[in-house]
């Protein structure tokens, strides 16, 4: 079968199997992806070239958010087509792995590999999330493997692969020790000095023009946001919670570093990936210990373990994010490892097909159980409006108001109402350096001027805004989950710890 039929079965695959989260009532747009699909509606509308995320000088932006403002210009500004966008960059990179080593296994058998990708629950979730730089990593990735596995290089081919490594480095660091010593091991390989030389180069020119692009697009604005902090000062107390960040990637069921309840399902395929991690770790030495090398299985492993040990080694926080780098060298380094087991008829290859099938069953049923996935702590009831129909009748009412700009008593909240009335209504949170300080001018100016302005926030955590207003009827509550008060002034601003400018 030709190549692009097999590729065409893994993007329609991989829609598919993210139709239960698009279509379910839980879908809501978490406050980073709203900042992107605002970063992408500023880009579609000519008013702002996003090179990094907001607040940010790291978050490469300039795949993510360009494909936003596509799709948006096409069917408009609204949270499927910003999610479907992400999935779309996605794909790219799954390609490009299927791609890179479909020589090397043959397409059929790499088709059945990189769909165990496609439909693993790390990534049930991730592939959609608009958190500027994870996903273009990952695509990005699957073009240098896709390079790498080429054989002899040339040296543009090698200056492409350098720059891919910068792009991915400005895109999201994490993914850098997983990937930084499978180019240092082909360029070993490759023992020729032109090849270093181009790939640096790649590296140097990418991000020269990136520096200078940020100087022109950023200026010297400081960032609102800096870095996660490097370094671990305690090692030994930090395994327990590394094997539980290592489980909750795998189970893709959470929400920055929040576990979310998994279906049995996923709790079961996860802990499969991690039995597998164990199986492949075992196979390694025994191939060490038996002189049967093979060059991509063990570059595949040094990818997944350089990722663990570094974040051990270099992180304090364990978000479940910072190890999705290593999803994709771990699924491509199982598939090798089986296969040889099959070839070396140490496993029939029906028994291979048969352990195939089920975990594909599993990752499928997996997928399905991804339709309640809700970062919420409320839960959605068959009669209630859904997610996002809620938060729109918040916005309803206070444009209904005259209000069109509001106060969150909520960090994050203030994205979703600037990105769900699409920039209707204008929202700020209680600090004065946030990601796009020009929201913060509007809505102050706006109080400033005498206009209607809101505050907004969830039900139970109103600072006790209900004590604060002669009639506690003017705040209006939203199907229990989000409350409205309109009419708010300076005083009443500041008593709620809100930092105004002048």
């Amino acid at each position: 079968m030709p190549p692009w039929r097999y590729l065409a079965a893994l993007a329609a695959i991989a829609v598919i199997s993210r139709l239960p989260q698009l279509l379910t009532p839980n879908l809501l747009a978490d406050g980073d992806e709203c900042i992107l699909g605002l970063m992408a509606k500023h880009l579609a509308e000519g008013r702002n070239f996003p090179l990094f995320f907001y607040g940010q000088d790291y978050g490469l932006s300039i795949v993510e958010a360009p494909a936003a403002a596509a799709i948006f210009l096409i069917v408009g500004v609204a949270a499927i087509p910003l999610k479907l966008a992400m999935l779309a960059v996605w794909i790219a990179g799954v390609c490009l792995y299927f791609l890179a080593f479909a020589r090397t296994l043959g397409p059929t058998r790499m088709f059945w590999i990189v769909l165990l990708l496609v439909c693993m629950p790390a990534w049930a979730v991730s592939s959609m999330k608009a958190w500027s730089g994870y996903v273009t990593a990952f695509s990005a990735t699957g073009a240098i493997f896709y390079l790498l596995t080429r054989g002899d290089l040339s040296p543009p081919a090698w200056a492409a692969a350098g720059g891919l490594t910068a792009i991915v480095y400005l895109s999201q660091p994490s993914w850098l020790p997983g990937l930084l010593p499978v180019v240092a091991i082909v360029l070993l390989s490759s023992r020729r000095p032109a090849a270093t030389f181009s790939c640096l180069g790649g590296m140097t020119i990418v991000l020269l023009a990136i520096g200078v692009l940020k100087l022109v697009v950023i200026g010297n604005a400081a960032p609102s946001w800096s870095r996660p902090a490097a370094g671990n000062a305690d090692l030994l107390g930090s395994i327990a919670p590394l094997l539980k960040q290592l489980y909750l990637n795998m189970t893709g069921s959470y929400y920055l570093a929040v576990p979310i309840a998994a279906g049995p399902s996923t709790t079961a395929v996860a802990i499969i990936w991690l039995a597998i991690l164990t199986f492949c770790t075992a196979s390694q030495i025994h191939r060490i210990a038996t002189g049967r090398y093979d060059f991509w299985a063990h570059v595949l492993f040094i990818a997944v373990i350089s990722t663990l040990v570094a974040n051990w080694l270099l992180l304090e926080s364990r978000h479940p994010r910072y190890l999705l780098s290593l999803n994709a060298p771990l699924v491509l380094l199982a598939g090798f490892e089986s296969f040889d087991l099959a070839e070396r008829r140490r496993v029939s290859m029906r028994r291979l097909v048969s352990t195939g099938v089920v975990m594909l069953a599993l990752e499928g049923i997996s997928m399905i159980e991804f339709s309640r996935f809700t970062y919420m702590w409320w839960q959605n009831e068959a009669t209630r409006p859904s997610e996002a129909r809620t938060l729109q009748h918040v916005i309803d009412y206070m444009k209904s108001r005259g209000a069109t700009h509001a106060y969150s008593m909520n960090a994050l909240l203030q994205w979703q109402i600037s990105f769900y009335s699409r920039e209707g209504v204008i929202a700020r949170w209680k600090v004065t350096d946030d990601r796009y300080p020009r929201y913060i001018d509007e809505v102050d100016r706006a109080l400033r001027r005498g206009e209607p302005v809101a505050i907004v926030g969830y039900v139970g955590y109103s600072g006790g805004l209900e004590d604060l207003v002669p009639d506690r009827r003017a705040l209006v509550e939203f199907d229990g989950k989000y409350f409205a008060f309109v009419g708010a002034d300076r005083q009443l601003l500041t008593r709620l710890g809100f930092r105004l400018t002048n």
